[in-house]
């Protein structure tokens, strides 16, 4: 019992610990985050959560510290890892405008900045793009390479076969009047208040929500469920195929209860459209 109890460590202390270890800081919410998830198993209440360095270990040694050797074995010794900006915290490769909607496609922008700024180094010993030429990213995505472009003072065209994600991009990078975009928001909010006003959303939400609550922490209590997750120990395809069709009855018994029309009429969405 003395061994297992030397090895426990407080969240802070641990934040401490894997920042000596690894080289870069770890923050508290870092490490509950790596609770939250399955990655390491919480010992004690939340009161007094504390965590076992030997799991703080093997993830570390297996997500972080073996990264770049694993990566290397597979793809060869010339990598550049300076390009993975492993060092880099997630408020960094999210900056400004690249966080405003989830795309899982996406690469962090400090890659693009690599690739299109005026600095060399051992492995880019060439420059090719300087201030005022147009790059063109025939796979534009997100819009990445175009805000980049535009950050260091190119033109950018981008192109995808995506409808959506054209949309995206050129939210990101296009130029907008403050005092429109104000009437807008709240032309948009007074229509989703009355439209809220006049439904039971807000009830079937609340009580969806409560009973949601109930179902997860009987089936799906974090953080022992992501644990077992994170251990093999649930197969997540079909346990979650199980747990969704026993939910599914009380799920259409509050639509019904409620009155909730699932899918809105063509004319009602006309109602609440974005003007062009």
């Amino acid at each position: 019992m003395t061994a297992l109890k030397d090895e426990l460590m407080t969240i802070k202390e641990a934040s401490a610990w894997a920042s000596n270890l690894i080289g870069k800081e770890v923050t508290p919410a870092n490490i509950s985050y790596l609770v939250q998830y399955g990655r390491i198993k919480k010992i004690g209440d939340n009161g007094s959560a504390q965590v076992s360095e030997r799991d703080l270990l093997t993830y570390y040694n297996i997500y972080n510290l073996s990264r770049e050797n694993n990566f290397k074995e597979r793809l060869g010794n010339d990598l550049n890892w300076a390009l993975s900006f492993d060092q880099c915290k997630e408020a960094e490769t999210t900056k400004h405008v690249h966080l405003l909607h989830p795309y899982k496609g996406k690469f962090i922008p400090q890659l693009v900045e690599y690739f299109l700024d005026n600095h060399i180094d051992k492995f880019k010993t060439e420059t090719f793009f300087k201030k005022g030429v147009i790059v063109l990213d025939p796979f534009s995505g997100s819009g990445t390479t175009l805000i980049q472009a535009c950050e260091l003072g190119m033109n950018a065209v981008g192109i995808d076969v995506s409808a959506f994600n054209t949309l995206i991009g050129n939210c990101k990078v296009g130029k907008y009047d403050f005092a429109d975009i104000k009437i807008e928001i709240t032309r948009i909010t007074k229509s989703l208040e009355d439209f809220i006003k006049h439904s039971n959303v807000i009830e079937f939400e609340t009580n969806l929500l409560q009973e949601l609550n109930l179902f997860n922490n009987q089936y799906f209590p974090v953080p022992d469920y992501k644990y077992r997750l994170a251990q093999g120990e649930i197969d997540e395809k079909r346990y979650g195929a199980e747990k969704e069709k026993m939910f599914l009855p009380v799920y259409e018994k509050l639509v019904n209860q409620y009155n909730i029309k699932l899918k809105q009429d063509k004319t009602e969405f006309n109602n609440y459209k974005i003007a062009a």
